[in-house]
């Protein structure tokens, strides 16, 4: 399953699931009053009007505390479409029994509370989902737009020999843009995590080299992929050109190098069929 693209992730995304849908969700309740809300509740406009403005509260505070949540989550491990719908209905589940305990408490615990519980679910998901798919669909064809204007540049690089070249040169930038390290992507084994830093290990006269680099793993990505330098754990990126063979035992999926001092490389399941796909291409 394919990561969510980092658009979802984006200042004015999360301010409409954070601003925007909890202001629409008030005026929806007030207006259109879905499923004869008012008379379900037995409350007259400017009581409805309230009881919208706690709900649309409850559900400001809790995506806001979801949306953070899963920034934080995002920084350490990937976040794929499933994880990320999974997360978006825990969401609205969680908005619905919250604004069901609300109203529960307003009406004195007139109805039972498990009573009330679906038909605030109803209310609630009729209420979001309209707005959730809009914005969903708005951050992927942002994403398709980055992804062209990308892959224009690519384009560029690739046919000026900027990149893709075995003897291309790649610059390594630490996390406030200085650059660090210059090295031909040839020379590149592998990449490897380590807290606040990535480790670049590269040969330097056939001896295995080691060079801290403050940044992260997403902090290279872009200059990594574009020169068959690729992302095959949480922790790993492989030089594709300088794998010798990829094998499973006991442990799992591994790469294993030209280079005979070099450790094996994990491949874990998030990644095995892109780099198992690009590595057969690469092959032939």
């Amino acid at each position: 399953m394919h990561k969510i693209p980092d658009s979802y992730f984006k200042g004015n995304i999360l301010a409409c699931y954070i601003l925007l849908i909890p202001m629409y969700a008030f005026f929806f309740l007030i207006g259109a009053k879905p499923y004869h809300l008012d008379d379900f509740m037995q409350v007259s406009q400017d009581q409805l009007a309230f009881r919208a403005a706690i709900m649309a509260s409850i559900e400001l505070v809790v995506a806001l505390i979801s949306r953070l949540s899963m920034l934080l989550v995002r920084s350490k491990h990937q976040i794929n479409y499933t994880g990320f719908i999974i997360w978006e209905l825990m969401e609205g589940l969680a908005i619905t029994m919250f604004c069901a305990l609300f109203v529960w408490l307003m009406d004195k615990r007139a109805m039972p509370y498990t009573e009330l519980l679906p038909k605030m679910f109803v209310v609630t998901f009729s209420i979001l989902l309209f707005p959730y798919v809009i914005v969903a669909l708005f951050s992927e064809l942002k994403d398709r737009d980055n992804t062209i204007a990308r892959n224009m540049i690519t384009i560029e690089r690739y046919a000026t020999g900027q990149i893709g070249r075995e003897d291309s040169t790649l610059p390594f930038l630490d996390d406030k843009k200085a650059l660090k390290l210059a090295v031909t992507a040839n020379a590149i084994l592998y990449v490897e995590a380590s807290d606040n830093y990535v480790n670049i290990f590269y040969l330097n006269n056939d001896r295995l080299v080691r060079f801290p680099l403050r940044n992260s793993m997403r902090g290279i990505e872009q200059i990594c992929e574009s020169n068959n330098i690729v992302r095959c754990h949480r922790s790993y990126y492989v030089n594709l050109r300088k794998v010798r063979a990829i094998q499973r035992d006991k442990d799992g999926l591994f790469a294993e190098l030209t280079y005979p001092a070099a450790p094996h490389i994990p491949v874990s399941s998030t990644y095995s069929e892109t780099v198992t796909g690009k590595f057969s291409t690469l092959m032939n």
